[in-house]
């Protein structure tokens, strides 16, 4: 079963509630951490299982110069296998392989992406900046309870709601589990300051439904 965690942020009111979507839900109707820390434009493209392939492809249409660069640049990099692309592109050319206009596109955007950011994609990106990997998921708006639950891949995305809290100045509170309900807590953000009250598994089994 993947890793995923839970979160809940509780509001006042309706009020609290409402300015909160407004400020960090999107069209989609999922809490947005865009609003927090921007994806950098031009990480927007979705991992793919080919990526060394398509940088293969790319780097077939570069020049001595540009190919030495490009190895230069990614030769070391842990997000690729330099070794990988320049074999697969001593092969697409040996097979006399035609790549698509596309696929030679994805792999000069995955080339640019790693020089420029030292990442291929957002995916990768949200992992470093946001501690978790992609974006928030099913998320749910309670106006009867006044929270806002989504559910996000590895662990709570504590760091982010401190970000969010100063970004907005809307108060809240915090609550997060991980789906084996290990790892927990509960964290007010309020005027009079930030405060990390001490839960339990009682408090897991009461707020998340833990079985």
């Amino acid at each position: 079963m993947p890793s995923l965690a839970y979160s809940i942020l509780k509001f006042h009111g309706a009020d609290d509630l409402n300015k909160m979507i407004d400020f960090a839900v999107n069209e989609d109707k999922e809490m947005d951490f865009n609003v927090i820390e921007p994806i950098p434009e031009g990480l927007d493209i979705h991992p793919a299982p080919y990526q060394d392939a398509a940088i293969a492809s790319y780097y077939n249409t570069l020049d001595d110069d540009e190919k030495k660069k490009l190895v230069d640049d990614l030769t070391g990099n842990d997000f690729v296998d330099i070794d990988e692309i320049l074999s697969g592109a001593i092969a697409q050319e040996q097979e006399q392989i035609l790549a698509a206009e596309e696929r030679i596109d994805l792999g000069e955007k995955y080339y640019g992406n790693l020089t420029e950011f030292g990442v291929p994609d957002a995916y990768e990106w949200t992992k470093i900046n946001w501690g978790m990997k992609g974006y928030a998921m099913d998320t749910v708006i309670d106006e009867d309870k006044s929270e806002i639950q989504f559910t996000t891949a590895g662990k709570g995305v504590r760091a982010l709601m401190y970000k969010l809290y100063e970004k907005s100045g809307i108060p809240f509170v915090y609550r997060y589990t991980d789906n084996k309900f290990n790892e927990y807590g509960e964290i007010v953000f309020s005027e009079n300051g930030i405060t990390e009250n001490e839960v339990d598994a009682a408090w897991v089994d009461e707020i998340f439904d833990a079985e």
